[in-house]
């Protein structure tokens, strides 16, 4: 067989599969229904993923990367504090933007009974735990007060991957082929009802900003104050 037709089917199987586990859950897809969407043989699945697992191994692989990547891609130290967080912001929503699919995979699914995935997911935390450290020392937080970091840690990600879970959710509703007429009048009422464009995106963003920044900058006030 070719490589390009290889390449091809390698990622026919793994762009199936993240839908698939996007739309019905890890549990809810077999193999078979990956092949066959995919229109490969089993044996090739688990010839380059080793199976079911190993796709979402490359799934979360790729989504933690792409993710640190866009957090800590916030300008050097002499970057304005301000810019940074508008930074942050922006690169958050563009990340999940881009990759919806690929963030509601990787952080929702949680299979307890496949120890490599936790792991897995704990080994790109730990990976990255002293740069994301840094910046929350940069913002005047105390990195050792565990109930500062529960809500800190977890704040914009959460706020942004809701937010377009929730979008996906309803988009994938909209498409139904056979909604119910109650659903189709909830829809013209829902806020991602409405198409969003560049402009919307570029205000969320500034808006999440500011409500980081300065409630952020709140809270390290008052750990400095108190250090004093």
């Amino acid at each position: 067989m070719p490589v390009d037709q290889k390449k091809d089917a390698k990622q026919r199987i793994f762009d199936t599969a993240l839908s698939l586990f996007a739309q019905k859950g890890y549990a809810g897809v077999g193999i078979r229904e990956i092949a066959k969407k995919a229109d490969v043989n089993i044996s090739m699945i688990n010839y380059y993923y080793g199976g079911k697992a190993g796709i979402l191994k490359e799934i979360i692989n790729q989504c933690y990367d792409k993710y640190y990547t866009a957090i800590l891609s916030i300008g050097e130290k002499n970057t304005p504090l301000e810019e940074r967080v508008r930074l942050l912001t922006h690169n958050l929503v563009t990340f999940f933007r881009k990759h919806t699919e690929l963030a509601i995979v990787a952080f929702s699914v949680i299979p307890v009974e496949i120890p490599e995935i936790i792991d897995l997911r704990i080994k790109w935390i730990e990976r990255n735990r002293e740069a994301t450290n840094r910046w929350f020392s940069y913002l005047g937080l105390d990195t050792k007060n565990e109930a500062q970091m529960c809500v800190m840690r977890s704040f914009l990600t959460s706020i942004v991957f809701g937010f377009f879970e929730s979008k996906y959710c309803c988009d994938g509703v909209a498409q139904a082929p056979a909604m119910p007429i109650h659903m189709q009048e909830h829809l013209k009422h829902d806020d991602h009802a409405v198409p969003l464009d560049e402009a919307f995106f570029d205000k969320y963003a500034e808006i999440l900003g500011n409500v980081y920044l300065y409630g952020v900058t709140s809270i390290g006030k008052k750990h400095k104050t108190k250090g004093k």
